[in-house]
């Protein structure tokens, strides 16, 4: 019977409820990681666990899906509509003490008390709210002690079945799942397109290795990829959100651009290589991880730049890469082969962070990677130590 936001702030005052705002759906990292969050949030008791707490969203694809499979073990209450975001943004501005922020990026649907940075207003009249980048990564600290607190449950994790036509198109006739994504566009993590040639040995060492590859996300299919027989699922009509998770289910390994797309593996607890972020403040959380960051030169005298003042870098200006001033430099094939025999033995047997990687996890102390169990590829910090 919810028939306006005054009915959402009742029922939510009569239910000891809180309203769940700032999951950016448009973002399939974001949908991911800011439900887990909120899971996690639960689990600690920042949250009251008996408390009727609503989500409210879009009547689309995404929103859809998590409350198809995960229901009220993860919500007691979903209202999705098109009238949902609206309503949402209305209770946040006027009744904020009924609500709870799960968001981890600097877009939010309200001031944020002792957050907010950037009060814009759109051309359609809309006012939008950002926080800082410190806003953004405190918001992200928060969710890694969360998750090193809740490390012992995994609120989103879930053994699905493949439905039967996407296992006849995978065809993978019972060999493990590579599962691989590459990036065709720039993007806040990258300000390039990954070079599909630098997969190719880690792809050929996988193919020898038994795994059957296939292509995830939605990124165009490279050509090359024939070489390996790596299956297009990413472009297939068979792609959808809920195959996503099924597939991500089953895989053993994964290889991802710098992608929020990270974040299914993060959830179903599989090893992964992420190549090409320079975005090294917030490193994935997960111990089955391993990263190969991108790297800044200057343009002024051609010179890469230390971590230490890359970290900084990042730390005092935004999201982006300031391409003007620097010229990024991603990883070589030989750096992501690397990365990838690193990761499929630390799948094997964990091993203990080499002093190089102690370093790096130093140098990243007061930011959410300081926190994270993931690693930096020995090899490439190996290549790299002059940056340490």
């Amino acid at each position: 019977n919810i028939s306006s936001a005054l009915d959402i702030v009742s029922f939510l005052e009569q239910n000891n409820g809180k309203l769940i705002i700032n999951v950016a759906v448009d973002a399939v990292g974001h949908t991911l990681a800011e439900f887990d969050n909120y899971a996690r949030m639960r689990l600690t008791g920042e949250l009251d666990p008996e408390g009727t707490h609503l989500y409210m969203g879009p009547d689309e694809e995404r929103a859809k899906t998590i409350a198809s499979l995960y229901g009220e073990a993860l919500f007691p209450l979903i209202f999705l509509s098109p009238l949902a975001p609206e309503m949402v943004r209305s209770i946040a501005l006027f009744r904020p003490d009924l609500t709870v922020d799960v968001g981890i990026s600097s877009s939010k649907v309200a001031p944020m008390a002792g957050k907010t940075e950037i009060v814009e207003v759109s051309s359609d009249g809309y006012t939008s709210y950002r926080t800082s980048i410190q806003g953004l990564l405190d918001d992200t600290t928060a969710y890694y002690r969360r998750k090193l607190a809740t490390q012992d449950q995994n609120p989103l994790h879930r053994q699905l079945p493949l439905i039967e036509e996407l296992e006849d198109f995978i065809d993978a006739k019972g060999k493990p799942l590579a599962l691989i994504q590459i990036k065709d566009e720039e993007s806040s993590a990258s300000p390039e397109a990954s070079n599909a040639e630098t997969y190719m040995p880690a792809l050929e060492y996988l193919k020898d290795q038994g795994y059957h590859l296939v292509q995830v996300g939605r990124e165009h299919h490279p050509q090359i990829f024939s070489k390996f027989g790596v299956v297009d699922y990413a472009n297939c009509p068979l792609a959808s959100f809920t195959n996503d998770f099924c597939l991500f289910s089953n895989a053993s390994v994964c290889l991802f651009g710098p992608s929020g797309v990270s974040y299914f593996a993060e959830i179903m607890e599989k090893p992964f290589v992420l190549t090409n972020s320079w975005w090294i403040p917030a490193a994935p959380f997960s111990a089955k991880a391993v990263i190969i960051p991108a790297l800044a030169k200057s343009r002024s005298d051609g010179e890469l730049i230390n971590f230490r003042d890359q970290l900084n870098l990042q730390l005092n200006s935004s999201v982006y890469f300031p391409i003007e001033e620097y010229e990024i430099v991603n990883p070589d094939a030989d750096d992501i082969l690397a990365a990838m025999k690193e990761c499929l033995e630390l799948d094997k047997k964990t091993q203990p962070l080499n002093e190089s990687q102690q370093d790096f996890k130093k140098l990243a102390a007061n930011t959410p990677s300081g926190l994270s169990l993931s690693r930096v590829s020995a090899d490439f910090l190996e290549r790299y130590k002059q940056l340490l």
